[in-house]
C-alpha cells in the first residue's frame, strides 16, 4: 500500500478529482469525509462504495427497483406479499442484503423513515455499516489497511452470491486506482483522487459469502473481443432449495435457436444500480433477469444469462422465447443522466456482435425498447414496462448499429418519427407515490406527442388500455397512449396543413409536422389493412387449443383490447408461424420439459400504438 493510501485510514480529507485543496466542499462531499472520519472508515472507500451503488445519488428519498434508499442503497425489501403467495420464499426473503436499512439506522440511533430521506444521515449510518462489517469479520478491530476491507466491501454489495460480490468489491477498488468526480443530479460535486497501487484482501472466509464461492465453473461471456465483458451467473434454482416445484428463478434453460429462432433485442433500463441489477437476478425470488448488464460510467458489461436460455425479462412470454435482454444502468425519469456515450457505445457493438451471431436484422421492429413490447394478456394491456424512456438517443443508437435513420423529410403513405433530438424538447411528468406531480427537467427526447385533433389545443390521444374512463391522454412518463416514438413506422391517414395524421390505436392521430421536419420517408415499409371490421390483436402468436399434444395443457389465447377498424392502415413486420415453447425447471421430472409446438396459423406483427401487436395474417391484406 502506498504512502498515500496510509493517510486516509482514518478517513483523512483529501481533494475531490478534478478540484483544488481549496475549493469549498459540497454538503454531500462534507458528508462522506465527515462520516468516515467518525466511523473510522478510509473516506476514498467510503466514497467508491457508494460511487459503485449509487453513482452518489440520493434519488429524492425514493426507493430503488432493487428496494435500497439513498447514497448508501441501504435495503428494505419487503416480501410480505411474497410470502403471503409462497411460504417458501421466507428464507430467502430473510436474507440480510435486503434488509440493511433497519440495521444501519440502528447503528447511527435514528428512525430508518430519517435515514431513508435524509442523504446525510443515509451517509452516515451506510458508514456506520461499513464498519461494522469489517468489524466483526476482523474480531471487533477496524483493518489496519485500505485493502483489508475488501470482505466488508463484498458483504455490503447486496449479492446473495459470492460472485457478483466479489465482482463489485473489485469494482470499488478499481475505481480508488482511477478516482472518480461528477455532478449528481441535485447538483452535488462528488468526487476523490486516485489511490494507485492498492492491494485487496480478496479471501472472504469468514464471510456470508465463503460457502458458495467456489460455485460452478461458468461459461465465457459472449462478447465482442473489443468490449470489456465478464459473466456473473443469474440464479437458476428453485425459491425453496428442498422443493423444486415450488418455483424458480429467473429464466429457462434452452437451446435456442435450435429450438426457437431469436429475433429480436430489448433495450431495458434497470430503474436501480448496475450493482443492485446483478445482486437481484442471483436471488431466484425476484423472478426476473436479463441476459446482460451495462454499467453506466464506462460502459462495463456484465453478461448474467447465455444467450441459448430464455431470460425473463420482457413480460411477455412471446418476447421472452424469441429474444434477448439488454439492461442499461439507469432511470428512465432521468434518461441523459444516465445514458453516456460509453453506454451506448458498449451496447452497440453488442447488439452488432448479438446481430450478426443470430442474423437479427437491425432495425426498429428487431432492435426495440422495452416500452414497445406488449402484453401477452388483456389483462395486462395498459400496465406495461415504459423503460428505457423518453430519453434514450434512438437516432444516435440506430447510427452506432451502422444502421442510420433516413435522413430525409416527410414521407407520402408511410413515414418514420424522426423529430431532431437536441431540439426536441416536450414537456415530461413524473409522480412519484404519496407525491405531487412534477415536471421533469427539459431534456432531448425521443417522442411526438399525439393529439385528437390538428391543433395545439386538441387534447393528447387517449387508450382504453391506459386511459378506461375515457379521459385524455397526459405528459406522465409513463402514459404512452399519446407517443410516437423515434424510429417507429405509421401509416399517413391525412395531411392538413402543418399537421399529419397517422393511423393510430385504431384512430387518426395528429402530429404537427410542417414541411415533414419531425418524420422521415419509410418508403420500403410493408402496409396492411384489415379485410373486415373490428379485426382482434394478440400478444402471443400462439397455436390453437387442439394443435396442443396430448398431456400438455394448452394455453388459450385471448385477444387484446385493440381492434383494427376497416379501411385503416398499418406497417406490417415480418410474419411468423404461431408457436408456444413449454418450459419448466430442469429439477422436475417433467416428460413435457422442452417441448416445442407449432401451430398453423400465420401472425403478422404490426406497429399498431407505442407498441407491436399480432394479427392474423389470414384477417390482413395488401393495403
Amino acid at each position: 500500500m502506498t504512502a498515500a493510501a496510509t493517510g486516509l485510514l482514518a478517513g483523512a480529507a483529501q481533494p475531490a478529482a478534478g478540484t483544488s485543496p481549496d475549493e469549498p466542499r459540497s454538503t454531500e462531499q462534507q458528508a462522506f469525509e465527515s462520516a468516515a472520519a467518525e466511523f473510522g472508515v478510509p473516506a476514498p472507500l467510503l466514497l467508491a462504495t457508494s460511487y459503485q451503488l449509487t453513482r452518489w445519488e440520493d434519488h429524492r428519498g425514493e426507493q430503488s427497483k432493487a428496494g435500497g434508499y439513498g447514497p448508501m442503497h441501504l435495503t428494505e425489501v419487503d416480501f410480505e406479499q411474497l410470502r403471503r403467495e409462497n411460504p417458501k420464499l421466507k428464507k430467502l426473503a430473510d436474507n440480510p442484503t435486503l434488509h440493511t436499512l433497519a440495521e444501519a439506522a440502528e447503528l447511527v440511533d435514528l428512525p430508518p423513515e430519517q435515514v431513508k430521506r435524509d442523504p446525510e444521515q443515509n451517509i452516515r449510518a451506510g458508514a456506520a455499516l461499513l464498519a461494522e462489517r469489517a468489524k466483526q469479520l476482523g474480531d471487533g478491530q477496524l483493518p489496519n489497511t485500505l485493502g483489508g476491507w475488501y470482505p466488508a466491501v463484498a458483504e455490503l454489495s447486496g449479492s446473495p452470491q459470492a460472485s457478483g460480490a466479489r465482482s463489485f468489491a473489485d469494482s470499488v477498488y478499481e475505481v480508488l486506482d482511477s478516482g472518480r468526480s461528477r455532478t449528481t443530479s441535485t447538483g452535488q460535486q462528488v468526487g476523490f483522487a486516485k489511490i494507485p497501487e492498492v492491494t485487496p484482501d480478496r479471501d472472504l472466509t469468514g464471510t456470508n459469502l465463503a460457502d458458495v464461492q467456489t460455485a460452478r465453473v461458468e461459461p465465457k461471456a459472449e462478447c465482442p473481443a473489443e468490449l470489456d465483458c465478464k459473466y456473473i451467473p443469474a440464479a437458476y434454482a428453485p425459491t425453496d432449495p428442498e422443493d423444486p416445484t415450488g418455483g424458480y428463478g429467473n429464466y429457462d434453460t434452452a437451446n435456442r435457436p435450435k429450438d426457437v429462432r431469436i429475433n429480436s433485442i430489448v433495450i431495458h433500463d434497470t430503474e436501480t444500480s448496475y450493482q443492485s441489477t446483478i445482486s437481484l437476478f442471483q436471488n431466484p425470488a425476484h423472478g426476473s433477469a436479463s441476459h446482460y448488464v451495462i454499467r453506466s460510467s464506462d460502459g462495463e458489461v456484465t453478461q448474467m444469462v447465455p444467450t441459448k436460455d430464455m431470460a425473463w425479462h420482457a413480460g411477455s412470454w412471446d418476447r421472452n422465447m424469441r429474444s434477448i435482454g439488454i439492461e442499461h444502468e439507469g432511470w428512465a425519469a432521468e434518461g441523459g443522466t444516465w445514458y453516456t456515450e460509453q453506454m451506448y457505445r458498449s451496447s452497440a457493438q453488442l447488439v452488432k456482435y448479438l446481430a450478426d451471431k443470430y442474423d437479427i436484422p437491425l432495425d426498429r421492429e428487431h432492435i426495440l425498447g422495452h416500452d414497445e413490447v406488449s402484453a401477452d394478456k388483456p389483462e395486462q394491456a395498459g400496465g406495461e414496462h415504459y423503460d428505457p424512456g423518453p430519453y434514450w438517443d434512438w437516432a444516435h443508437y440506430m447510427k452506432l448499429l451502422d444502421a442510420p435513420l433516413d435522413g430525409d423529410t416527410g414521407g407520402d403513405d408511410v413515414v418514420t418519427i424522426f423529430p431532431r433530438f437536441d431540439t426536441n424538447r416536450p414537456v415530461v411528468t413524473e409522480c412519484p407515490p404519496k407525491e405531487e406531480c412534477r415536471e421533469l427537467p427539459s431534456q432531448p427526447a425521443n417522442f411526438l406527442y399525439l393529439r385528437s385533433a390538428p391543433r395545439d389545443d386538441a387534447p393528447l390521444l387517449s387508450s382504453a388500455s391506459v386511459h378506461p374512463d375515457g379521459s385524455p391522454g397526459t405528459t406522465r412518463i409513463e402514459d404512452w397512449s399519446a407517443k410516437a416514438a423515434v424510429g417507429r413506422q405509421y401509416a399517413v391517414a391525412e395531411r392538413r396543413g402543418d399537421w399529419l395524421a397517422l393511423w393510430f390505436d385504431g384512430k387518426k392521430a395528429w402530429l404537427r409536422d410542417p414541411g415533414g421536419v419531425n418524420t422521415a420517408p419509410a418508403d420500403d415499409a410493408e402496409l396492411v389493412t384489415p379485410v373486415r371490421a373490428d379485426v382482434p390483436t394478440y400478444g402471443m402468436a400462439l397455436p390453437d387449443a387442439d394443435e396442443f399434444p396430448k398431456g400438455l395443457d394448452p394455453l388459450v389465447i385471448k385477444p387484446l383490447p385493440y381492434k383494427l377498424p376497416q379501411g385503416q392502415v398499418y406497417v406490417a413486420g415480418r410474419a411468423s408461424r404461431a408457436i408456444y415453447y413449454n418450459v419448466g425447471y430442469d429439477g422436475v421430472n417433467d416428460p413435457n420439459n422442452h417441448k416445442v409446438v407449432l401451430g398453423g396459423e400465420t401472425y403478422v406483427p404490426i406497429s399498431y400504438n407505442h407498441r407491436w401487436v399480432y394479427v392474423k395474417e389470414s384477417d390482413l391484406e395488401e393495403a
